[in-house]
């Protein structure tokens, strides 16, 4: 069935799929993101009290927590901590849940978007390259079975 489809259709078909794809990561991504950041961060809130000082130095940013941390409270809620001191007193850092940017997540989506067609770019030229060869290469020995 595909045999008989043109090219100027398969194109067409292509790209009308790869819109609806676009469109589809667009929405499910907006979507997603709003509704599970916003039942993470609701839930990354301290209790008052941990510091008498309120000045807080933040040591190290977000960053995901480590298998062996996944069973402390503050990694519990959103899997993510950051290390916090209070105030100048350097005994007195702890770890606390963070909240998630999802300006930071989206961007290491599309980084990785990218990359992936980058690569795909580069099979396909690739390969019509490769193909080029093959092409000319069967050209040549057709043209020296007919001299000969």
């Amino acid at each position: 069935m595909i045999e008989f489809c043109t090219r100027k259709r398969m194109v067409l078909t292509i790209l009308i799929l790869l819109s609806l794809t676009v469109i589809t990561l667009f929405v499910e991504g907006h979507w997603s993101a709003s509704h599970k950041l916003a039942d993470i961060n609701s839930a990354t809130e301290e209790p008052e009290g941990r510091c008498r000082s309120k000045e807080l130095k933040i040591i190290s940013e977000c960053s995901p927590c480590k298998p062996l941390e996944m069973e402390q409270t503050f990694c519990i809620k959103t899997g993510y901590q950051e290390k916090v001191q209070c105030g100048n007193d350097k005994n007195s850092t702890f770890s606390r849940s963070c909240k998630l940017d999802p300006w930071i997540q989206e961007k290491r989506f599309w980084m990785l978007e990218i990359a992936t067609c980058i690569v795909g770019l580069l099979s396909y030229s690739v390969v019509k390259y490769r193909q080029g060869i093959l092409d000319q290469q069967l050209l040549e020995k057709v043209n020296r079975q007919i001299a000969a």
